[in-house]
């Protein structure tokens, strides 16, 4: 039987992740395509969330309308941009240890004084501070990712990466995970989170199993606090490890994806720019993928 013949393409597609379809729905669970719907947002613009994701139907030969509650295919998914939209891809940050700079002490017992238990267990001890962003980061890209990813957050002046909002506590052998985005909090309620553990086959990053650990509800011990984590920074660090994970070869080597931005501007096939613009996700069979598809006057950076 011949191939069948895939979604019309673009020279200018993006790739921007990739994975087998039995991977995702590891982390999609029960949110189905919203889970999907989610993370495109998180790429291309989480703070104004303006573009549509779309399926390629094989059946009908066409782009269809994805419903959040749908599950998850083994197809091409494409999100799309209004004409003449700029969006800012989202920044990768690079992280194989701990950051150690100053101040440690002082984040420690400021973290241990509002938690005093794990996220995820509850135990008491041992227990360590975990950094959803690396110290070495600093305050202007803590600042940036704060502003960004919650926007609706009460604006704080010359907020510094040693704000206990950019901290949580786990016990040790969970912060391992978490500590190098092999570990991520999703959220699924208000204050409600579930641990997915984003290693790879054959990876190990403790001596002990992560059996048991992905799905693992986790939750602020302190529910009320007023310096808790705002759930837009545990956003950010869940898209660390999705990228960690699943992030295409082509996404990661874009120039200053990491720290810095640099114009990414794509063309579109038609002079008059009423070309629908957008991102795409997976390739037929049993794997799927974010790829780009942008239209004319759309700009990524």
């Amino acid at each position: 039987m011949p191939p069948q013949p895939g979604p019309p393409t673009h020279a200018n597609a993006l790739t921007l992740l990739s994975g087998p379809l039995e991977e995702l729905v590891k982390y999609s669970r029960a949110e189905q395509s919203n889970w999907l719907i989610d993370i495109a947002h998180d790429i291309c613009g989480p703070a104004a969330m303006r573009g549509s994701l779309f399926v390629w139907k094989l059946d009908a030969m066409q782009w269809s309308s994805v419903a959040p509650t749908g599950p998850l295919a083994a197809s091409v998914y494409t999100y799309r941009l209004p004409a003449g939209v700029v969006v800012g891809l989202s920044k990768i940050c690079g992280r194989t240890h701990r950051s150690v700079t100053g101040n440690a002490n002082t984040m420690a017992s400021r973290f241990k004084r509002r938690d005093g238990v794990c996220w995820a267990t509850g135990v008491r001890s041992p227990i360590i501070n975990s950094y959803i962003c690396p110290k070495r980061m600093g305050g202007h890209w803590a600042r940036v990712i704060y502003r960004t990813f919650s926007p609706t957050s009460p604006p704080i002046p010359n907020m510094s990466i040693y704000d206990e909002r950019f901290g949580l506590t786990f016990s040790v052998a969970i912060d391992a995970y978490f500590n190098v985005y092999k570990l991520g909090l999703r959220a699924v309620g208000v204050n409600q989170y579930q641990c997915h553990v984003c290693t790879t086959a054959g990876e190990t990053t403790v001596p002990t199993t992560n059996t048991g650990l992905h799905g693992l509800s986790a939750s602020p011990p302190q529910p009320h606090h007023a310096n808790n984590p705002p759930p837009g920074l545990l956003r950010w660090h869940y898209l660390q490890c999705v990228l960690d994970k699943f992030g295409h070869a082509d996404y990661k080597a874009l120039p200053n994806i990491r720290y810095s931005e640099l114009p990414f501007r794509a063309h579109g096939d038609s002079d008059e720019g009423t070309d629908s613009e957008g991102v795409a996700i997976g390739d037929l069979g049993s794997r799927a993928r974010i790829e780009g598809y942008f239209g004319r006057g759309c700009t990524t950076s």
